[in-house]
């Protein structure tokens, strides 16, 4: 067992500050902004307490009108979760490269902070599947808690490859060229509107009209993108896919809830890599009362599916009854 400064079972973060963070490295970021992890102590074997900093106000993750965080913070949280505890606590080296497998949340509750993360706790295990000393395969469950209240699970899947591994996976998951690959990649198309997707301005629109697939979006793909593209990669990012799925099924759900629509849980599999310089459609197809299916693809081949679940926006009174708040 992990040698601990505070008792298991407990989540008190005496003497941690939001303003303070791990080191940006260790979550594979290139801007401080960008690091959405104050600190982590070892609970138990293979159990941690991480605490967060989350910004009041960020182009893809900050809060609503009304106090409540965008569902896909946690995505990215446990993303940030999962590669810093690899490399702090399962000696993971720095060279090496992370691949997503999959990833889930489920939310049982509006996700309402301080502003800044200040009172989020994740009590998330990891554990490492028995294997050859050099090969990492790890994967990660945890309890998502505000203010001490569970909100939420979350779970994700993934590997940690030395770079000779990484290029071998690489190369292989590469896509099959084809007489489009040798043609320059056709221009981004016009976003839609930022309020159609659940965003405020333009620059944060991921997805376009695609008129050669009606009912399907182009993925927009700025590789400048200063959340988005924080770090350079030779590939289309996952957060990137994960954040196109949100704005296609909000689009979507917009045709049977016109008041709004909330995610609340969203299991995603990714199934290979995207290219930067090929187009990407994305699509949402819906599964029953208030469940999709979004699929990301490139030609004929799939990049990542996601099952997607949610429900009509409630009137503000209501969500403030949900959070146990007075309302006036």
């Amino acid at each position: 067992m992990y040698d601990a400064d505070i008792e298991p079972d407990t989540h008190k973060a005496a003497g941690r500050h939001a303003d303070a963070h791990v080191p940006r490295t260790l979550v594979h970021k290139a801007a401080d902004r960008e690091v959405l992890l104050s600190a982590a102590q070892p609970l138990a074997d293979d159990r941690f307490a991480v605490w967060m900093r989350w910004p009041h106000d960020h182009l893809l993750h900050g809060r609503s009108a009304d106090g409540v965080r965008d569902s896909l913070i946690v995505v990215e949280t446990m993303r940030q979760a999962g590669i810093y505890l690899s490399h702090r606590y399962h000696g993971v080296p720095m060279d090496h490269a992370f691949v997503l497998h999959s990833f889930e949340y489920d939310l049982s509750a509006p996700i309402r902070d301080l502003g800044n993360g200040a009172d989020v706790v994740l009590d998330i295990t990891v554990r490492r599947e028995p294997g050859k000393p050099d090969r990492f395969k790890l994967a990660s469950e945890a309890e998502l808690l505000v203010g001490g209240r569970s909100v939420g699970r979350a779970g994700m899947s993934w590997q940690a490859l030395a770079p000779k591994h990484y290029a071998v996976v690489r190369h292989r998951c590469a896509g099959v060229p084809s007489l489009a690959d040798f043609t320059a990649p056709p221009a981004d198309p016009a976003p839609l509107r930022p309020e159609a997707v659940g965003r405020d301005r333009e620059d944060a629109v991921l997805i376009g009209d695609c008129p050669e697939e009606p009912g399907s979006w182009r993925l927009r793909m700025d590789t400048g993108h200063p959340a988005l593209f924080d770090h350079e990669s030779d590939h289309v990012p996952g957060m990137v896919i994960v954040e196109s799925f949100r704005q296609a099924v909000l689009v979507e759900a917009a045709k049977r809830a016109p008041d709004g629509w909330e995610l609340r849980a969203m299991h995603t599999t990714f199934a290979s890599f995207g290219e930067l310089d090929q187009p990407v459609t994305v699509s949402a197809e819906p599964l029953g009362d208030h469940a999709y299916l979004a699929t990301a693809r490139q030609g004929e081949r799939a990049l990542a599916t996601a099952r997607v679940a949610g429900r009509p926006a409630a009137p503000l009174a209501g969500m403030a009854a949900e959070a146990g708040a007075a309302a006036c």
